[in-house]
């Protein structure tokens, strides 16, 4: 795999901006304690390309997000804190032309370029979008974000851990962009992703601390390519980094093919990482393809499964609405190197239960796994009913903490028929001891239909999984 022009992107980008000119620093002074601090900042940008927010010693309140046009620079100092004013939302900087990829497929022109975000400490972000905010898109997103009810009339949580019902956005949302990085940021607290990209391309993320937040670190929408993704540190509640190229009609802006990525230095402290393929198709019957290829993941720790696979929309059976992709979809030229796990975890968000460190559900091809190294013994990691591979369709049922199974949702297609082929496995070890065996390394399975159900869960299915070739080295 030709890493260069992934590579390379953190020079681009150093360049792209070099040639700005000297920056602002806005005077601490500006600023006032329980004031809104918004025009003070929208002010700066508007007069100058390169603002600095100093470091002042109490929260900074936003009413809307903070828009970056193209060529502009916004570096905060470390330990100055930003956070949006009650019922203002979670969006806190964007670029400013952002693209609905929803409905119709992203164009390739891009809208805004070459745009840097540095610092702070980003905090406390809601659902649903601010009253102020100047995003007709990030708008009409919201407006149009699924609320779900329970059967006593309940409002449930859709978007978020506090049972707000809103829409997905980034923290940091990034929206048919280019040339442009996000870095040196902690984001504490929020519902909203910390980074979300959609239709993004030749980005950096990195330098990033997660605080205790409640959704995915870094979230990536396709049609996106040449994203370097680095020195994630923190916990989140979610996915730690989520390549969705295909996803979830209330989870994205956009849709389409991801390749060219580099993910290096995870600490994720066991959360999770997902690759989502498919295909994406839209209300006047169009569609986009959605497949993720050229990836390269390394020196990855303590990520307790490596989700790569289709998954429908998890409100599907609640809401009687099929958002789900037609496709097993397709996931090509992947590799992993220098990853580690050193505790397992039984289940999963959603009460899924973990059945290997990998676990496919997509038509894959080429997938290697090098320098892999597990912290427990092969007998350990065997005892737990876990392989370091396990191909085939899932059935999980999801009960919310309900007793009635009208309440329950199945959160997987049953019916899902996947094929891995062309799998390599260099220097797997479980607790220093090299292994090949292939009993612990790769499993292949097939679902039955439960005819028990509900009285014992999941449902079960029809789908089944395949292997061709593997080499175990």
């Amino acid at each position: 795999m030709d890493l260069q022009p992934i590579l390379a992107l953190e020079q681009e980008q150093g360049g792209a901006l070099a040639g700005q000119g000297a920056p602002y620093t806005i005077d601490a002074a500006a600023f006032k304690e329980g004031e809104c601090a918004s025009d003070v900042i929208s002010a700066a940008l508007k007069a100058h390309d390169y603002v600095i927010i100093p470091k002042v010693d109490f929260v900074l309140m936003l009413n809307r997000s903070i828009a970056l046009s193209s060529g502009k620079r916004l570096s905060v100092h470390p330990e100055t804190t930003l956070q949006l004013m009650p019922g203002c939302g979670g969006c806190m900087v964007r670029n400013e032309n952002i693209f609905d990829g929803r409905h119709k497929a992203c164009p390739e022109e891009k809208n805004d370029h070459d745009i840097l975000v540095e610092g702070g400490i980003w905090q406390f972000g809601g659902s649903h979008a601010s009253p102020y905010e100047e995003s007709e898109v990030i708008l009409e997103v919201d407006k149009s974000a699924t609320k779900l009810f329970d059967a006593d009339g309940n409002e449930t949580n859709v978007a978020g851990s506090e049972g707000e019902g809103g829409a997905f956005l980034g923290v940091f949302f990034f929206c048919n962009a280019r040339n442009f990085t996000v870095r040196k940021a902690t984001v504490r607290r929020c519902n909203f992703y910390a980074v979300l990209i959609a239709g993004g391309s030749h980005f950096v993320i990195e330098d990033m601390y997660y605080d205790r937040n409640k959704m995915d670190g870094v979230h990536v929408n396709g049609p996106s390519s040449y994203g370097l993704i680095q020195r994630l540190q923190g916990k989140c509640g979610d996915d730690f980094v989520a390549l969705n190229a295909w996803d979830w009609k209330d989870s994205a802006v956009s849709f389409g093919a991801i390749h060219h990525m580099l993910i290096q230095d995870l600490d994720c402290a066991g959360d999770e990482l997902r690759l989502l393929p498919g295909r994406k198709t839209y209300i006047d019957g169009s569609q986009s393809e959605c497949p993720i290829s050229d990836c390269f993941y390394r020196r990855v720790h303590n990520a307790y499964c490596v989700k790569m696979y289709q998954q429908p929309n998890c409100m599907n059976d609640l809401t009687g609405i099929i958002d789900k992709s037609d496709i097993a979809g397709e996931i090509s030229r992947v590799w992993f190197q220098d990853v580690g796990l050193d505790a397992l975890t039984g289940t999963g968000l959603g009460e899924v239960k973990v059945e290997a460190l990998f676990e496919i559900i997509a038509d894959c091809e080429d997938i290697t796994y090098e320098n892999i190294r597990i912290g427990l013994t092969e007998e350990e990691f065997r005892n737990a009913g876990m392989r370091l591979v396990e191909v085939g369709p899932k059935s999980s049922t999801w009960k919310r903490g309900f007793t009635d199974p009208k309440m329950w949702a199945e959160l997987f297609d049953t019916s899902l028929n996947v094929h891995a082929n062309n799998l390599t496995f260099k220097n797997i070890t479980f607790k220093g001891e090299k292994s090949v065996n292939p009993e612990t390394i790769i499993g292949c399975h097939s679902l039955t239909v439960n005819e028990d159900y509900p009285n014992t869960t999941p449902k079960g299915g029809t789908g089944k999984g395949s292997l061709g070739t593997v080499v175990i080295e």
